[in-house]
């Protein structure tokens, strides 16, 4: 065995490894477990209610994150600042699960393909989140990995129970809504990149992100041209049925106007 290279892996996890696999699998069965629950064996239990759960769940993995961080290091590090892309369901879920109205309906797009989006990326590509353990075990030494996998789960769980229990359904319409609220919170991630000097969303140095490249070889400009056209392109995807779905009326609306 080469123990150089052991000792590499002991401390430094590796996407893709076992670390991330196992734990993007319980994650997943986890979610799958709870929808089958609550759509096919709890029916009875209301939608309303089931959202407000898991929105106040998810505030609460949050505090829990903070209070056991600063109880351990005495300190609330700055990369902790809410700004991150994951972050904006902190506001997101809970207007959706308590708001009513209007208000509910602009944010529930957001939330839906922001969440679904953001919880995906991490549980595919969890390089900032895997921390410096190898393994799981200890889980002593694993609780805010722990937690920031099952936070992320949640966000998921979340945007597809909107889906599955026909709360909410996807409309082409709402995509440029999406997209334009999703700029809004760049725009806030940057200015607090400017101010404390942090990475949120990965707009400042790109650690972590598979795209850094584009910064450190082309540049910041063609860094955020590119990141921009990335969003525009993954938040598009939970919107494709819908596309493909009014494509497909309007061609069969085209062909009965030509035959009449």
């Amino acid at each position: 065995m080469n123990f150089n290279s052991y000792l590499i892996e002991s401390v430094s996890p590796e996407v893709f490894g076992s670390k991330h696999l196992v734990g993007s699998l319980i994650i997943s069965l986890l979610i799958t477990i709870l929808l089958v629950l609550l759509l096919k064996a709890f029916k009875t239990v209301k939608r309303e209610r089931v959202l407000k759960i898991t929105a106040v769940f998810l505030l609460c993995l949050e505090v829990t994150k903070y209070t056991y961080t600063v109880i351990q290091d005495g300190s609330f590090p700055v990369y902790y600042i809410p700004m991150q892309l994951c972050s904006f369901s902190l506001y997101l879920m809970p207007l959706v699960a308590f708001g009513k109205g209007k208000l509910r309906a602009f944010f529930e797009p957001t939330c839906f393909s922001v969440g679904l989006l953001a919880g995906l990326i991490v549980l595919l590509y969890p390089a900032t989140v895997l921390g410096g353990d190898y393994d799981w075990l200890p889980l002593s030494e694993n609780i805010i990995q722990i937690i920031s996998f099952v936070y992320h789960g949640t966000m998921i769980f979340f945007s597809l129970y909107l889906l599955m229990s026909k709360t909410y359904h996807p409309e082409i319409k709402d995509y440029a809504r999406c997209y334009v609220t999703l700029v809004v919170f760049a725009g806030m991630a940057m200015i607090t990149n400017a101010i404390f000097d942090t990475d949120m969303m990965f707009l400042n140095t790109g650690s972590g992100s598979p795209f850094q490249f584009v910064l450190l070889d082309y540049g910041r400009a063609t860094y955020m041209i590119f990141m921009a056209v990335i969003a525009a392109v993954l938040l598009f995807l939970p919107f494709i049925p819908s596309f493909v779905s009014n494509y497909v009326t309007a061609l069969k609306k085209k062909k009965t106007t030509e035959s009449i």
